[in-house]
């Protein structure tokens, strides 16, 4: 049957972008992959597949099937598990906020240039770490609150799709076998 991977698609159900589960889950069955089901009505796309799996091709066979691109973002189960149990922040660091951490999926892991942007980036209240392909990020007063510019950010990372590390951590034990 394959080993269990996960897609976190960007930008699914906000705005114009409206998918039925269907509709959402079809170009996976359509590549071929198994045991294929949605976590929320937010582009997290779970499956099955013999190999590797490839983000660009999954992000073609997306863009044919909705008709938009759709920036894809694949972790392993094992991938999903480390992210899951990830603790970015301090206690005090966490008792500090009214936010919940958010995590952004990357494509690749930052340069040590990079960081030294995001760096440069972030509101000396709220606060940001990287761990691989992934970054952290606790909000002082939650997202809408925090003068974080994700757009400049993600001008320093490249593309991105964030979730709360409460979604991933549910993801993970929800599909974990």
């Amino acid at each position: 049957m394959g080993g269990r991977w996960f897609a976190f698609l960007r930008a699914i159900n906000t705005g114009n972008r409206r998918l039925t589960n269907e509709q959402l889950l079809e170009p996976f069955h359509d590549l071929g992959f198994n045991d294929v089901s949605a976590y929320q009505a937010a582009g997290n796309v779970t499956f099955r597949a013999p190999g590797e799996v490839d983000d660009g091709v999954i992000e073609t066979a997306l863009a044919k099937a909705y008709g938009f691109e759709t920036p894809t973002f694949v972790r392993s189960a094992a991938e999903v598990t480390v992210v899951a149990a990830a603790r970015p922040f301090s206690d005090g660091e966490l008792a500090g906020t009214a936010g919940k951490v958010q995590v952004a999926f990357l494509r690749r892991e930052p340069t040590p240039e990079e960081l030294t942007g995001l760096g440069e980036l972030v509101p000396d209240e709220d606060r940001v770490r990287v761990i691989g392909r992934e970054w952290y990020w606790l909000p002082v007063e939650g997202i809408s609150a925090s003068a974080l510019p994700v757009v400049k950010i993600e001008r320093v990372l490249g593309e991105m799709t964030i979730r709360t590390l409460g979604t991933v951590q549910r993801i993970s034990n929800k599909f974990d076998d």
